[in-house]
C-alpha cells in the first residue's frame, strides 16, 4: 500500500549529544533542486531464481557536494514481467498480500496474462511497474513532495511502456481512522501525477501517454519555489540527521548558518 507517513525522529543517544557539542547543528534552506534520488536492486544470477518481480529501493536524500546525503524518505517499487514467470499473480501471492491484490486486478489469475480490458486501454502494453510503499518524513508532508519524487522514480524506471499501478491506502489501520476516507485522500494525492481509478481499489497510470511527463512538469513548477529550513545534527562517522524541518518564510532563502 502507498502511504506518505514515517516514524517520528528518534530520541538522541548520549553519543549523539556529545557529537553535537563538538559539531553544532547547521540550518540550511533547501528546495527540490537540493534533493537527489538513489536506486538499488538485486539481480540473482542463479537460473533457478525467480526474477519475474524485481524490487527497486529508491532513497530520497538531501544532495551534498559528493552526492546523496541525509535521507528523508524512500519508495519501494516493483517491476513485474509476466513473461519471466509461469504465473505473475502466483508470484505476487508469495511476496505480499498487497502485491497479490494489485496483481489479480491487473492480470488474469488463472493464465497470468494481462486482462483484456486493460490491454486495450494501454498505449504500449508491457511490464507492470507497481508502487509498493512510500514513506517520507512527516514534517515534509502536505506539499505533494513524496508523490512528485516517486513520480520521478517511476519515470526513470518504467521506460514508457506497460502500466504503472498502486493501491492508495494507509500502511496501518486503526479504529480512529476512516480507511475509506484515507484511501480517497491518498487517491487525490496520486492523481496529481496522473493516476486514475481502475478496479478493486487499484489505481493505474499509462506511461505510454504524455500524462506522467506533463504532470511532473507541472508539479516541478509548483514545487520550484517551496523551501524548507532543515536543521542537521552531526552524528559519528560523518553522518547527520534532520532534527527539525519548517517551511521557509522568505524567498530567496538565506545562506546556510550555524545555530548559536
Amino acid at each position: 500500500m502507498t502511504d506518505l507517513g514515517s516514524s517520528p525522529p528518534a530520541v538522541p543517544t548520549q553519543a549523539q549529544v556529545q557529537a553535537h557539542m563538538h559539531h553544532p547543528p547547521i540550518v540550511e534552506c533547501l528546495g527540490v533542486d537540493d534533493m537527489i534520488l538513489t536506486y538499488s536492486s538485486e539481480h540473482w544470477i542463479d537460473p533457478l531464481g525467480e526474477d519475474g518481480v524485481q524490487y527497486w529501493d529508491v532513497g530520497m536524500h538531501v544532495k551534498e557536494d559528493a552526492g546523496p546525503g541525509t535521507s528523508f524518505g524512500s519508495a519501494r517499487i516493483c517491476v513485474a514481467d509476466e513473461y519471466r514467470v509461469a504465473n505473475i499473480v502466483h508470484s505476487f501471492d508469495t511476496l505480499s498480500s498487497d502485491l497479490y491484490r494489485i496483481g489479480r486486478t491487473l492480470y488474469d489469475e488463472k493464465t497470468g496474462d494481462l486482462r483484456d480490458d486493460l490491454h486495450e486501454l494501454l498505449a504500449l502494453p508491457g511490464k507492470a511497474t507497481i508502487v509498493d510503499e512510500v514513506t517520507i518524513d512527516r514534517r515534509l508532508r502536505g506539499h505533494g513532495l513524496g508523490v512528485y519524487l516517486t513520480g520521478m522514480a517511476l519515470d526513470y524506471l518504467n521506460h514508457g511502456a506497460g502500466v504503472i499501478a498502486l493501491f492508495p491506502g494507509p500502511l496501518e489501520r486503526d479504529d480512529n481512522t476512516n480507511h475509506q476516507q484515507a484511501c480517497a485522500s491518498l487517491g487525490r494525492a496520486w492523481s496529481r501525477i496522473g493516476f486514475t481509478p481502475y478496479n478493486d481499489g487499484t489505481w493505474i497510470l499509462d506511461p505510454g501517454m504524455t500524462t506522467l511527463d506533463n504532470a511532473l512538469r507541472r508539479e516541478r513548477e509548483r514545487l520550484q519555489h517551496h523551501r524548507w529550513n532543515m536543521t542537521f545534527c552531526y552524528e559519528e562517522r560523518g553522518r547527520s540527521t534532520i532534527s527539525a524541518i519548517t517551511m521557509a518564510k522568505s524567498i530567496p532563502h538565506p545562506l546556510p548558518h550555524r545555530l548559536s
